[in-house]
């Protein structure tokens, strides 16, 4: 599995520390082809953390043999974690009949979701998505906009490793009272240690992309700065960002669609389940609102990124009515028709390609039902938990 491209980079040697995003050369002119030692350079989000999750090959000759074995036991590792949340049941309460629960045992299905999709979602995107045209395109432009997006990177990078942490030691903390074994804590923490790092650099990947097309947008408002840029080369650029945010709607329709449904479904069987005492009359309350705050954490993920692109987007029309208004003063006695058309145009584009990144027309209609189940999951806490803690 191999995801790096050869890219067209100008001549400076900059050494990227924080996980380690290799080295760029540069030189004055026009670009030319580069391709680093050890990986092609092109900045991603969590690389050396991709790595380590075995969703992203960085070498293309280099230890392939090694790489296969991981890979193979990285698979291995998603299905016993896919075996170990389903059976989590019987390791905390046995295999006899009386002892079964229902609702925890239906509550693991959206848990596999939640913690094994990302894994799924990684691998796809790097694979059939358009990571590394879109990477390039804002890259290869110029030097500060590789700042901007080792800056943007570097940023996402740390998001994950503290949701990762902060993932992990909820799972595992969230799991111990169903532990009777040594290999119980063997299997589950290391199912802890994958699932929720695949969680972690999943979301930030996702989130990375979406800043990458509000610099597309940016590069875009840009060139209309420029009083004389044509008509016909703001619409062309135009047409590519088009076609830009309809490629990423194409990788993320399902993904993000199924991914909120998943979530919003995982906050009701959790909350059903808790409320029925179905994990035991020593689950505390501080696991109940964890896991509805992961719930909640990757839903507001989600839907922030997609939030910034319609917000950039937004901000391409405003700029072409600017630029129709700076080219007419109080003693013009034309209108720029051409510019007024423009933006016409634009206009009526920005309604769709607002929401194109979220893959379909998801934002109002399923928000809005996530909301109302966080105020019913709230509701009901305080409905049904609150009088316990003070009989």
């Amino acid at each position: 599995m191999n995801f790096g491209l050869p890219v067209a980079t100008r001549k400076l040697c900059v050494t990227f520390a924080m996980e380690g995003l290799g080295s760029i050369d540069y030189q004055e002119g026009s670009p030319i082809l580069r391709q680093n030692s050890d990986s092609v350079f092109v900045v991603r989000p969590c690389r050396h953390l991709l790595q380590i999750l075995g969703v992203w090959k960085p070498h293309q000759d280099r230890c392939s043999f090694v790489w296969l074995v991981y890979i193979a036991f990285v698979g291995v590792v998603w299905f016993v974690s896919l075996s170990a949340i389903i059976c989590l049941d019987f390791v905390h309460y046995g295999f006899a009949k009386e002892s079964v629960h229902f609702g925890e045992i239906l509550n693991s299905i959206p848990t596999c979701l939640n913690l094994l999709c990302p894994f799924v979602f990684t691998v796809y995107y790097f694979n059939k998505g358009q990571y590394e045209e879109l990477v390039k395109r804002v890259q290869e432009v110029s030097e500060d906009y590789i700042r901007k997006l080792q800056r943007v990177s570097f940023w996402y990078t740390v998001v994950s490793v503290i949701l990762w942490g902060l993932g992990a030691t909820f799972f595992i903390c969230h799991w111990i009272p169903f532990f009777s074994t040594w290999y119980h804590y063997a299997v589950y923490i290391t199912c802890v240690f994958y699932t929720t790092g695949w969680w972690g650099v999943w979301l930030s990947v996702y989130g990375f992309v979406c800043h990458v097309h509000s610099m597309e947008i940016d590069l875009l408002i840009d060139l209309m700065k420029e009083r004389d840029s044509l008509p016909s080369a703001i619409l062309s650029k135009h047409q590519e960002l088009k076609n830009s945010l309809e490629r990423t709607q194409k990788d993320f329709s399902w993904i993000i669609s199924f991914a909120l449904m998943y979530h919003t479904i995982d906050l009701i069987i959790f909350s059903f389940a808790y409320f029925h005492s179905d994990f035991g009359e020593n689950y505390e309350i501080w696991q109940y609102i964890g896991g509805v705050l992961f719930d909640t954490v990757s839903i507001v993920i989600k839907l922030y990124p997609p939030a910034v692109v319609a917000a950039a987007v937004h901000r391409i029309t405003v700029q072409a009515s600017k630029r129709c208004e700076m080219k007419v003063t109080s003693l013009s006695r034309n209108l720029p028709l051409e510019d007024m058309q423009l933006h016409q145009y634009i206009f009526c584009c920005e309604s769709d390609m607002g929401i194109k990144i979220l893959g379909i027309k998801i934002t109002v209609e399923i928000a809005s039902t996530i909301c109302s189940t966080i105020a019913t999951a709230i509701i009901s806490f305080v409905a049904f938990v609150i009088p316990r803690l003070f009989k």
